[in-house]
């Protein structure tokens, strides 16, 4: 087999879903950013470029809207066939499957307005909401491989921020290496979310469709 028979090339779909999915995390994502800078769980340290949407600035949805467009793209493309073979989470009616990035804007809003930041109740509540999301949209190996892949890169991203001085965790939420504990929590829910907005929105490929 030729090097350029086995190139991946784009599918009908692979931009909508780049597009549609970014476009949802640049609405919803500053939303959240924002109530966490207004309620003290951080605080950005470096003022540049205009603001999005409250306190969140700019180049905060230029960084976060690409990235979920293009995890999106790749979970569609990676966990489509197999979420289209029986009877998966992903055979769910669209109105459920767009439902998936509110709940995730939901697990952003608990996040910022839960009353307490002790004895690990929230860290609790927001692992356990994110398996649920895990349960609900998706069930696959793989797809649980990618959204703790993800996560893991957008917490590191984050730490690498907080690093370089451009934001910082407050002391009450700064607990796991200056980063608070739950966020890998809310950035596997979001993996999970556009995941199924990717296998929605990607169609499967004709050797995966039979």
């Amino acid at each position: 087999m030729s090097a350029s028979a086995s190139a991946p090339t784009l599918r009908p779909g692979d931009l909508r879903c780049f597009l549609l999915v970014g476009l949802t995390g640049a609405i919803l994502a500053p939303l959240g950013d924002h109530f966490h800078v207004a309620t003290g769980v951080t605080e950005y340290l470096v003022d540049f470029g205009p603001r999005w949407f409250g306190r969140s600035p700019l180049w905060f949805t230029l960084l976060v809207a690409p990235y979920m467009g293009a995890l999106a793209v790749v979970q569609g493309r990676l966990t489509g066939p197999a979420a289209r073979s029986g009877t998966d989470a992903a055979a769910r009616p669209s109105a459920w499957v767009w439902s998936a990035p509110l709940l995730v804007l939901g697990l952003y809003l608990m996040s910022s307005f839960y009353p307490s930041r002790e004895g690990g109740v929230l860290e609790v509540l927001m692992f356990a909401a994110a398996a649920a999301l895990y349960l609900a949209f998706d069930r696959s190996r793989r797809g649980l491989a990618l959204a703790l892949a993800a996560a893991v890169l957008a917490s590191a991203t984050e730490l690498a921020l907080i690093n370089l001085g451009v934001f910082r965790y407050l002391p009450d939420s700064a607990e796991l290496f200056g980063v608070a504990p739950w966020l890998v929590a809310l950035y596997f829910a979001a993996a999970v979310a556009v995941g199924a907005l990717g296998r929605r929105l990607i169609p499967a490929a004709p050797s995966a469709a039979r």
